[in-house]
């Protein structure tokens, strides 16, 4: 909970304690009421109101209805009137109860702070491949459209905000949270988080070029969901450009409306859907790889011409942006350095294929176990019951489908530990969990995340932390070629850091 919830919270049961006694007076009590409306006020202006607290604001609106009248109103019958001062109290006390457990399980946490010496940078950008056809939608003519935000190092303008979480979009937070099945005002409250970014800020000339990383999300969320790491990458020296993969995304915003990956249409019948949806990922980046190159150029109107170090390109990807940064590892020659945060892979490097520099951090709960046992997370055939087999093959358009994709599968995850093996980059995180990886951690309060399905013993927190260490030393090593980057130094400073040899 943020200092102003407090302190009006602790102002609404000082209220609350007053109401019982006779022997206070009419003037302490609106004195109370005084003090209720300016923790209030000072909470509105400083913070920001948000759902969680109605509850609390509705108290102090009562409680000085009340104490402005207590001089003229007198119960005919002392019972009467303990009977119901006794149960405004009750009522009041366990309104509190659940607004201050409300208020702690959906907070308005903090991004962690950047750790470099730059300021950072955002600069939002829409593009339309008109090379593609829209792959998402069934029978489209419509091009390809992705929405980019762009994180650099920058030169702070002074007295200027930094932009707001999730761009102050109500639409965009109402989008990622009906992907959820959520109402949208349990997680309204994120437009109130404070980035570390200012919108639209000078490039820093501190370098003549910056090395360049492209950040692609998982299925189901969104690049807004990543500021943390990204903003954290551009503090050191790095342009980031996160990638808005339209209707893959929980929420997309482009000029003029909102896409989420419910409005697509396309089926993906023929061989694996994930692996079609991971290739139109990769495919994305690298246009948005030529969009830069022209952009370098002085070709179009951003600020960004003369500035990127073309020849020193990054990918991270998380989840199915993971597989994708795999994708690109394997495939595009232009990509120096990947990193992938948990993301299942689906395409296997050829005999004659040499893959980029590839970090994989994989969750302890289940990706690290199938990683290892080079098995992919489908299961077997045969090892589902005949109802399970049913429905499966029912859903993949027969047995031999399912059994030729988990084949596909099999031979991509074991291609990756083969990579793995051979580098001896693959990492986990003690205690970790899928959604740990990214900022949605931190969207639940400690003890309350489970309830929104993320688990593990290590807190978001420090998982956030390990994340952002390791991906900014492997980038370091691989990118500026940093001599003194050493993952031996991330591990020595989180001891829930392992390096996996076990392949």
């Amino acid at each position: 909970m943020r200092v102003f919830e407090i302190v009006l919270l602790v102002a609404n049961l000082l209220a609350l304690l007053s109401i019982p006694g006779t022997k206070r007076s009419n003037a302490a009590k609106l004195g109370l009421a005084g003090v209720n409306l300016a923790a209030l006020g000072l909470h509105a202006i400083a913070e920001g109101l948000r759902g969680q607290m109605a509850l609390s604001y509705a108290f102090v609106a009562l409680f000085a209805i009340y104490a402005a009248a207590g001089s003229k109103l007198r119960m005919p019958n002392r019972l009467i009137a303990k009977i119901a001062k006794g149960t405004f109290v009750g009522a009041a006390l366990l309104g509190l109860s659940f607004t201050a457990l409300f208020a702690h399980a959906l907070p308005v946490f903090k991004l962690p702070a950047p750790t470099g010496d730059y300021d950072v940078g955002v600069q939002y950008a829409y593009l339309s491949d008109e090379r593609r056809v829209e792959p998402f939608l069934k029978d489209a003519s419509a091009k390809r459209q992705l929405a980019l935000k762009i994180y650099y190092p920058a030169t702070r303008t002074a007295g200027k905000p930094n932009v707001a979480y999730f761009h102050d979009s109500p639409g965009i937070v109402e989008a990622f949270t009906s992907g959820y099945r959520l109402p949208a005002f349990l997680f309204a409250q994120l437009r109130l988080v404070k980035t570390h970014a200012q919108e639209g800020a000078p490039v820093s000339d501190r370098q003549v070029r910056y090395p360049v990383v492209l950040f692609s999300h998982g299925g189901g969320t969104t690049m807004e969901a990543h500021a943390a790491q990204c903003e954290d990458l551009a503090s050191h020296g790095y342009i980031v450009v996160a990638v808005s993969h339209t209707y893959v995304a929980s929420a997309a915003e482009l000029p003029g409306r909102i896409v989420t990956d419910r409005d697509a249409t396309a089926s993906f019948d023929e061989g694996d859907p994930l692996a079609a949806i991971t290739q139109i990922m990769a495919d994305d980046d690298s246009y948005v790889i030529d969009w830069l190159e022209a952009l370098d150029a002085g070709g179009t109107e951003y600020r960004f011409a003369g500035k990127l170090n073309l020849q020193e390109i990054g990918v991270v990807g998380h989840s199915l942006g993971g597989a994708a940064a795999y994708n690109l590892a394997v495939n595009d020659r232009r990509i120096k350095a990947a990193v992938n945060l948990d993301g299942a892979v689906y395409v296997s490097p050829g005999p004659s294929q040499r893959p980029a520099p590839l970090l994989m951090l994989a969750n302890d709960e289940f990706h690290l176990q199938a990683i290892s046992a080079r098995e992919p997370l489908m299961k077997k055939w045969e090892d589902m019951p005949a109802d399970e087999q049913a429905a499966v093959a029912s859903a993949y358009g027969g047995p031999q489908a399912y059994i030729d994709m988990y084949g596909q599968q099999k031979r991509a995850i074991a291609g990756l530990a083969d990579a793995l093996k051979a580098s001896g980059n693959l990492y986990s995180i003690e205690g970790s969990a899928h959604m740990k990886m990214s900022d949605i951690g931190l969207y639940a309060g400690a003890g309350f995340r489970r309830f929104i399905g993320i688990n593990g013993s290590t807190s978001s927190e420090q998982c956030l932390a390990i994340v952002r260490a390791a991906t900014l030393t492997f980038l370091d090593q691989h990118l500026k070629q940093d001599a003194g980057a050493s993952m031996e130094s991330v591990l020595r400073l989180y001891p829930k850091l392992h390096r996996e040899a076990n392949l």
